[in-house]
């Protein structure tokens, strides 16, 4: 029961998006030493290469796309939220799970087109035009595969959401939605709240305000 109580809250997908950010600087470091490899063969050794090149750009989009659902985990894709951080932290969860469940829609939409895609290049066999014939359907298999890892990241925050405004989440534990994993961004925010917390002081009466 325990088990099934586990695998149903989708807690579990936080550990698979943090494996996707470790995985994802692997095919980084490796993109790096293939590009540098081809640049010393081609440059210093007079041997064009052939499968080098085309190497790399598969890794990077697996670091694009593999490694989407880690950034989603630590809220380091870009966002505007002015607005929702003025709201009541209640209403700004609801915004969030709301917000989350819209997301998951158009990454759900991805998920089935871009499967659809890789099907196609499995049966049909299908081979890069190049002079390395890299085979397509484990190519095509980076985005199916990234867009998997990011919406069972969204679902995971959305059940947490949920689970907060039912007030079934241990004490003292915030939802992911509305907390800031990123230190970056952590350090400012805290930046802005203690330059306004300054601004009040230097407001009130007996403050002391130089021009």
């Amino acid at each position: 029961m325990t088990a099934l109580r586990y695998a149903l809250s989708f807690r579990w997908a936080n550990h698979l998006s943090q494996l996707t950010g470790y995985l994802s600087a692997v095919a980084l470091v490796v993109a790096t030493g293939v590009t540098l490899q081809a640049v010393l063969s081609r440059y210093f050794l007079g041997r064009p290469t052939v499968w080098q090149t085309e190497m790399s750009i598969y890794l990077l989009m697996f670091v694009t796309f593999v490694g989407a659902a880690y950034g989603l985990r630590h809220h380091a894709h870009v966002g505007v939220d002015l607005v929702v951080e003025r709201l009541p932290e209640r209403r700004q969860l609801v915004a969030r799970i709301a917000t989350a469940v819209a997301a998951l829609v158009v990454v759900l939409v991805v998920l089935w087109t871009s499967a659809q895609t890789w099907w196609e290049a499995v049966e049909g066999g299908f081979r890069s035009p190049t002079a390395w014939r890299a085979p397509l359907s484990v190519v095509y298999a980076i985005l199916p595969l990234g867009m998997l890892c990011v919406a069972l990241q969204y679902v995971a925050f959305i059940v947490e959401g949920v689970q907060a405004l039912l007030g079934r989440l241990p004490e003292g534990r915030r939802p992911t939605l509305l907390a800031i994993s990123s230190p970056e961004l952590a350090a400012i925010q805290e930046s802005l709240t203690d330059a306004d917390d300054e601004g009040s002081r230097l407001d009130e009466p007996g403050g002391r305000r130089t021009t």
